[in-house]
């Protein structure tokens, strides 16, 4: 008797740890990064911020998105100068910071599927700017003109769902949708004109606006992410 309960105690717990050797997800203290998935479109990884993790317990994640951007294009032309063969440059900048801070409760689901709803709040910063090289007088001397000048501040909060399936141990396919409010402040856009006789330059500003924004949104690829 006591050899058979031997036996079914070692056969138990055989059983238990392949049963735990099967469970690929999170069971707490993992941390997560993630990228966006398009395996049909022409950029088959992407990002859209640096989307980072932290899993408190196995149902319970904090979360953050930053994302930092910045662009500069310049058009060059001939023009300038006497002989109008100085180049003329157009410059357009933009720069883009935001994070988007949350918190996921995660359902137990199964072994490979961990579904989960949360919110995320979102604070972003924003700037565009245009220079421009303008010909004035009569020897067609060239001045740089900063024609517009403009920041941006969002603000926003977001319900989010969504589901995290793990086709191999700590790395999953996900997709993830949200329904939120966001207000976006427009600020003074500061603008500048050349006098074209004299080389004068006359400063204005323009009053910035606002909008509110109410509505669903998702994200638009599959989400592709590693445990670690």
């Amino acid at each position: 008797m006591k050899k058979v309960l031997i036996i079914a105690a070692a056969a138990l717990f055989i059983g238990s740890a392949a049963n735990a050797q099967d469970v690929m997800k999170q069971t707490g203290g993992e941390q997560n990064l993630e990228v966006l998935f398009a395996p049909l479109g022409g950029s088959p990884i992407g990002i859209n911020g640096i989307k980072y993790r932290k899993f408190t317990s196995a149902t319970t994640a904090i979360r953050a998105t930053v994302f930092l951007g910045f662009n500069s294009t310049t058009d060059k032309t001939l023009g300038g100068g006497t002989d109008f063969e100085d180049e003329l440059k157009t410059v357009n900048t933009s720069f883009d910071l935001s994070i988007r801070p949350g918190i996921e409760k995660h359902f137990l689901g199964t072994d490979r599927l961990s579904p989960y709803y949360g919110a995320e709040a979102l604070i972003g910063f924003g700037t565009e700017s245009t220079k421009d090289d303008q010909v004035y007088g009569a020897e067609n001397e060239i001045e740089t003109v900063k024609l517009s000048s403009q920041g941006m501040l969002t603000l926003g909060v977001n319900g989010i769902a969504g589901v995290d399936f793990y086709f191999a141990d700590n790395i999953y396919l996900g997709a993830e949708l949200g329904f939120g409010i966001q207000y976006e402040i427009q600020m003074e856009e500061k603008v500048e004109s050349l006098n074209t006789s004299n080389g004068d330059i006359n400063s204005g500003e323009v009053p910035g606006g606002s909008s509110f924004n109410v509505g669903p949104n998702v994200v638009g690829a599959i989400r592709l992410g590693f445990l670690f």
